[in-house]
């Protein structure tokens, strides 16, 4: 009994070695495996399985490369959010230096907030970081944040709230097509992010991409329907829209559309109310609404400078789009104020949209007069609409100028490495087509209105012929 106590023990020592050493030859080969696809600057493109934060440890010209050849998006390792630790001061000064830099290289404004609200960005560093440094909470390092953010005075860029980042790992989940949305798709999916916001994150919908285009989604605060028509004024129809929602939202909006279009020979003109439109999605107006109310080709020609960085290159690597290297353009030509701005800049994209009628609807198109309702909440896809109807002559605005910053790619989605908080702005600087900084001139109404029954009364009596 005893030998074979003594084999067994032999047996199980070897077992153990066995096992151990074949362990370590695996952990060896697999740290090789890894360390040749980071000296590679890729990832292992064969591997159907991505733990998002890993997204840290390669460049953006080796991600570039990965996703070009991505056919399908790999399935993400997505751990169940844990509490987060409290942070420390120097964590809380690390996050604040990378959300300055990043602005820094980025945000196109700064020249128009000294003009505007006379404030320094860059040159308050050292008081932004005094703030930082006196953080004694978690809490506390949020509001410092948030007040440095609402310093740059654009709705753009903020600290975001738990629905926003939600909403955005929802809405790109479905719309990985760009490059520059999957590489925060997989940002938002960081597991410091969803530890900070408690949320569980998300896969792709769909297995390979789509044609879905992202403009960009601040979204409506407002709650139930999101299109209402009223026809309770005689021969004046109006269309109220709260939200420039996405594509997946459009069928409610179609049937309101639908029954004006049935009943359009009722009217002599068309109000779409936009007051208190804070933005949403682009397509929405580009897409959806105006296809089906124009009865010709409207188009406009925006231009747009960014600089160069790492997000920029995310952004400019949409093969849709056509950017060309500043230094290679004679915009000589181009009416551009406070071309002094530019100096910063490297990239340049001469954005033209063109917008054209529906014609699969036997009902498109109306042939009255259009008047679009504008105040100053109107801000971003809802400011690109007002914009673009002003500058094509497709509309007669009436009431206050706009909100603005509504001629831009869209919103960056960036996060804190410590505190998982995520921050947005834009790095669009947009002209319109006469000139004018989109973000610091706005959009003036052809008329001028204070409330919506002075502004009604008035296209009321611009119809009668009074005016």
């Amino acid at each position: 009994m005893k030998n074979k106590a003594k084999v067994f023990c032999l047996i199980l020592v070897f077992m153990l070695i066995s096992t151990s050493c074949a362990k370590r030859r695996l952990d060896k080969l697999e740290a090789n495996r890894t360390k040749t696809i980071v000296d590679k600057g890729g990832f292992d493109g064969k591997s159907s399985e991505f733990y998002p934060d890993n997204i840290d440890r390669f460049d953006v010209d080796s991600y570039l490369e990965w996703y070009k050849d991505l056919e399908r998006s790999p399935k993400l390792q997505l751990p169940a959010p844990e509490s987060p630790d409290e942070l420390t001061n120097k964590e809380m000064i690390e996050d604040f230096n990378y959300v300055f830099e990043e602005l820094k290289e980025n945000y196109p404004f700064f020249e128009v907030l000294k003009r505007e609200q006379n404030i320094d960005f860059l040159g308050n560093y050292n008081k932004y970081l005094k703030r930082v440094s006196e953080a004694k909470s978690d809490q506390e390092f949020i509001d410092v944040m948030t007040g440095i953010m609402g310093e740059l005075n654009n709705h753009h860029a903020r600290i975001a709230d738990s629905a926003y980042v939600k909403n955005t790992i929802d809405y790109y989940s479905k719309n990985w097509n760009s490059p520059s949305i999957y590489y925060e798709f997989l940002n938002l999916n960081k597991q410091v992010v969803r530890n900070r916001y408690n949320i569980e994150g998300k896969q792709t919908k769909e297995a390979s991409r789509n044609n879905s285009k992202l403009a960009f989604s601040l979204g409506s605060k407002k709650q139930g329907a999101n299109m209402v028509l009223d026809t309770s004024n005689e021969g004046i129809a109006i269309l109220k829209i709260n939200g420039m929602v996405d594509p997946d939202k459009f069928s409610a909006d179609q049937e309101v559309l639908n029954e004006f279009l049935r009943n359009k020979h009722l009217y002599t003109a068309l109000v779409i109310d936009i007051r208190e439109n804070y933005g949403g999605n682009m397509e929405y107006w580009q897409k959806f609404l105006l296809p089906k109310l124009l009865t010709s080709e409207k188009s406009v020609t925006n231009n747009l400078f960014f600089k160069d960085s790492d997000r920029a290159k995310l952004i400019l690597a949409d093969d849709t789009l056509n950017v060309e290297k500043l230094s290679n353009v004679d915009i000589s030509a181009i009416k551009l104020d406070h071309a002094s701005d530019l100096k910063k800049f490297d990239y340049y994209i001469k954005d033209e949209i063109s917008i054209s009628p529906d014609e699969t609807n036997k009902n498109y198109g109306f042939d009255g007069n259009i008047y679009l309702l504008v105040d100053n909440a109107v801000f971003s896809a809802a400011e690109g609409m007002a914009s673009f109807m002003k500058h094509s002559e497709s509309a007669t605005l009436v009431g206050e100028k706009t909100g603005g910053d509504g001629i831009t790619l869209g919103v960056i989605n960036d996060v804190m490495p410590n505190s998982g908080l995520v921050f947005t702005y834009t790095n669009t600087l947009g002209y319109a087509p006469d000139g004018s900084i989109n973000a610091e001139k706005k959009t003036s109404p052809d008329i001028q209105s204070g409330s919506f029954r002075s502004s009604l009364e008035t296209i009321e009596e611009i119809e009668a012929g009074n005016f």
